[in-house]
């Protein structure tokens, strides 16, 4: 789960790793100044990062605090250009850093849209492991079978859904038969590792939302 930080901003020589929002270019580097309103980075030393880190480009920041790990989304606003090239982010708030969870494949209710055996169903949930799916008992499913399916995932960034194919077995059947309904269970065994990490990215943004909502209603 995403849990709201309480003062756990990265400390000075924190070592920290910045990626391109939504890709998959990452790299390492180190917080060298904290202002109230922004954060100066080491300039990553790779030459293959050249021309990518502009003003205005979308960062994903992750680091290790107390053995836990956080993450924030920031943005590029500048540079300072010191003994060592520094880039100048945007400070999240306190409520802006998630904490991950430890355990890594956690779950998010979800109402995706799911092909099943080339039959189209809904997810209850899902995880980067797998996902519980409802569909009618007419649709003939075994605990321990290998099934075929395509679920269709939101974008973070634009919330348009991408079809993300996998082979999975089915672990668990829970009959609902007054509702003429059976919960079903499916564990991911063969998925691409970017459509598990779109996948994660959903649901760590389904995490972030509810619990922004959580801290509205609180309020």
């Amino acid at each position: 789960m995403w849990e709201g930080a309480r003062i756990l901003y990265p400390k000075i020589n924190q070592n920290i790793t910045i990626q391109l929002f939504n890709q998959d270019l990452l790299w390492k580097s180190m917080v060298a100044e904290i202002g109230d309103e922004e954060l100066f980075i080491s300039f990553p030393m790779d030459h293959t990062i050249n021309g990518l880190l502009q003003n205005g480009t979308i960062l994903q920041v992750s680091y290790t605090a107390n053995e836990s790990k956080y993450t924030f989304t920031s943005e590029i606003i500048g540079r300072k250009i010191e003994t060592i090239p520094l880039l100048r982010l945007k400070k999240p708030l306190e409520t802006q850093i998630a904490k991950i969870q430890q355990r890594e494949n956690f779950r998010v209710n979800a109402n995706l849209r799911l092909i099943l055996q080339e039959r189209e169903v809904r997810t209850l949930n899902i995880s980067a492991g797998g996902l519980l799916c409802s569909c009618h008992m007419d649709l003939p499913l075994v605990e321990r079978e290998e099934v075929s399916g395509t679920i269709f995932v939101p974008n973070v960034t634009n919330n348009e859904a991408s079809p993300l194919s996998f082979k999975g077995e089915i672990t668990r059947i829970h009959l609902i038969k007054e509702l003429d309904r059976q919960n079903v269970a499916v564990k991911f065994i063969r998925l691409d590792p970017q459509d598990q990490k779109k996948i994660v990215q959903f649901c760590f943004e389904k995490q972030r939302q509810l619990r922004m909502k959580e801290r509205g209603l609180r309020r």
